[in-house]
């Protein structure tokens, strides 16, 4: 078995200091543009107000965003393979900051989609590379850590950068938020070019290129992948009627709500804290055990919605499974795959966690119509479960690769 197709096991010499520098720049693009994506969400009746349109238009911005990432990201990945990754995370970062900016001064709506396309594409080329380029910089024993310190910066900006967005429109304009985000992005972009280290792909002769087919990091792989879409579809069926659901089959008041979702987005900050060391000290077992909670959290919340205790409980435990679990799939993905598939695993997870999006969204909506939201906990329990008897699969045929590896 060549080097192509082996699992990769990551040298833990490679890396004798934790690059915690490095780490924290991209964590803060990850921030920023996690930030970034969310917020026409959390500016909707500012620019719908100031565009002339109906806010639900306003709300295709988000769409069409998860619509562009699938659409891109793996040709894109593909098409940058051989460039040096700590340009294509600056130059990703760079579009982003000027679609951001272009966004800022939209003179009308179609133009606004337009830019939102633009960074779209930017947004689904970062995600795609900058775990695998965090992964290049950090030893085998230090893979969990790494990787829940730079996905953390997602968690941080739901919890921390959406709202401060939304107070700054608040208190200026709409305009002036997208604005500040692309000036933001921008010097990052520049930081990044100029501090973090190269990291370049070495090209494989054909003659030691195995088929793809024999790949024999391929099934875990996929099996890790379709428990992503799994994941997205059941969180986001969940989470985007979690308003509905506190309302109507809580009984929670609206001022309590908010107090609540901080509450999730509190626990998803300790969940990404605990993730790292979850990741390298129990590297099998850790994501299944992590949806293993998120299924009990959601049957909670199905069975007993007007138990606040429970369902304060329930909440707290599933924001910290969704901080823990993003770190916890990357970095399972990352220890699967082989040297020639790790980019493309990393653009597939993005594109099938977006399909999953898009598919939790409509599904959920349809759920809440017809049985009300209640129903959307107790089938997204089902879909979990199903994506942690999956996870733990893959996590059993990467073991036996790696036993296997020559």
């Amino acid at each position: 078995m060549t080097s192509s197709t082996a699992a990769v096991v990551l040298p833990e010499t490679s890396a004798p200091r934790f690059p915690l520098s490095a780490l924290l720049l991209l964590s803060l693009g990850v921030f920023v543009t996690v930030t970034a994506e969310s917020l026409p969400a959390g500016l909707m009746p500012e620019m719908a107000r100031d565009l002339g349109v109906d806010p639900l238009r306003i709300g295709l911005l988000v769409s069409v965003w998860a619509v562009v990432v699938i659409a891109t990201s793996i040709p894109l990945t593909r098409a940058t393979r051989r460039i040096d990754r700590r340009i294509v995370v600056a130059a990703s970062l760079a579009v982003f900051a000027v679609a951001n900016v272009a966004t800022a001064f939209a003179p009308t709506y179609e133009f606004a989609f337009a830019t939102r396309a633009v960074a779209a594409v930017a947004h689904g080329v970062f995600w795609a590379i900058v775990i695998v380029y965090a992964s290049s910089l950090l030893a085998g024993a230090q893979l969990g850590r790494g990787l829940a310190l730079v996905t953390g910066g997602g968690t941080a900006a739901t919890v921390l950068g959406l709202p401060a967005a939304t107070a700054l429109a608040q208190l200026t304009s709409w305009r002036v938020s997208f604005g500040v985000s692309g000036i933001g992005m921008l010097l990052l972009a520049a930081v990044v070019y100029r501090r973090l280290p190269r990291s370049v792909v070495e090209p494989v002769g054909a003659g030691d290129r195995a088929p793809l087919r024999r790949d024999r990091s391929l099934p875990p792989l996929v099996a890790f992948g379709v428990a992503g879409l799994l994941i997205g579809l059941a969180q986001f069926l969940a989470f985007v009627y979690i308003r509905p659901y506190l309302a109507e089959s809580a009984g929670i008041a609206d001022g309590w709500a908010s107090a609540l979702l901080f509450v999730f987005g509190a626990a998803g900050m300790v969940g990404v804290a605990v993730a790292g060391s979850l990741a390298d000290r129990f590297p099998r077992t850790a994501l299944t055990a992590t949806l293993l909670v998120f299924v009990g959290a959601f049957a909670a919340l199905a069975a007993a919605p007007h138990a606040t205790a429970v369902v304060v409980i329930a909440l707290a435990l599933w924001g910290a499974g969704t901080g823990a679990m993003f770190p916890l799939i990357q970095t399972a993905l990352m220890r699967a795959a082989s040297d020639r598939l790790r980019d493309l695993a990393s653009a597939s997870i993005v594109v099938l966690f977006n399909v999953g999006i898009a598919g939790g969204s409509w599904a959920g909506g349809q759920l809440t119509a017809t049985y009300g939201p209640t129903a959307n906990m107790a089938v997204s329990a089902a879909v979990v479960l199903l994506a942690a008897g999956l996870t733990a699969f893959g996590a059993t045929l990467a073991s036996r690769r790696a036993g296997a590896r020559v």
